[in-house]
């Protein structure tokens, strides 16, 4: 029966593979590692997202960064599964009970493998200028390196 089961998402898995599609005017919910976006096709080239991620500190504090990103899609590579390099940029609040106040922006590069043109699977990787509002010290700032995957369906 397992046998069975796995190889009839197999085949329909198979049989969605397409073209990538349009993505203007489409919706897109998704799972990041470790929170939730929502994405919308502006234009053919431009992907808006809100975002919200979770994440403990080394005290134990729920550390929630809130915030956006706004995605420019270069031509698509194509192939059996289309490829689409990307490059854009982010801002996000950050919220803890530790902190007054913050924030993370930056830029960054990735590619989105269009499994369907329902789903995708996106990497990317970027620099990021980090900076946190403590209660007890006035603040505490930083660049770094931060690497995103996500899974997506596109309405």
């Amino acid at each position: 029966m397992k046998k069975l089961f796995f190889l009839l998402v197999g085949l329909i898995f198979l049989a969605s593979i397409s073209k990538a599609g349009e993505l203007k005017g489409r919706f897109g919910i998704g799972v990041n590692w470790p929170g939730v976006q929502v994405r919308y096709g502006i234009t053919d080239k431009i992907l808006a997202e809100g975002k919200v991620q979770f994440a403990i500190n080394n005290q134990s504090n729920l550390v929630v960064p809130i915030g956006g990103r706004v995605y420019y899609l270069f031509p698509e590579i194509p192939g059996n599964i289309p490829i689409i390099p990307y490059a854009g940029a982010e801002f996000d609040w950050v919220i803890c009970p530790v902190l007054t106040g913050g924030y993370i922006t930056g830029g960054f590069g990735g590619v989105e493998l269009m499994l369907n043109k329902n789903i995708s699977v996106g990497g990317d990787a970027g620099i990021y200028w980090v900076d946190l509002w403590y209660q007890t010290n006035p603040h505490a700032s930083d660049w770094g390196l931060v690497f995103n995957a996500g899974l997506t369906y596109y309405f």
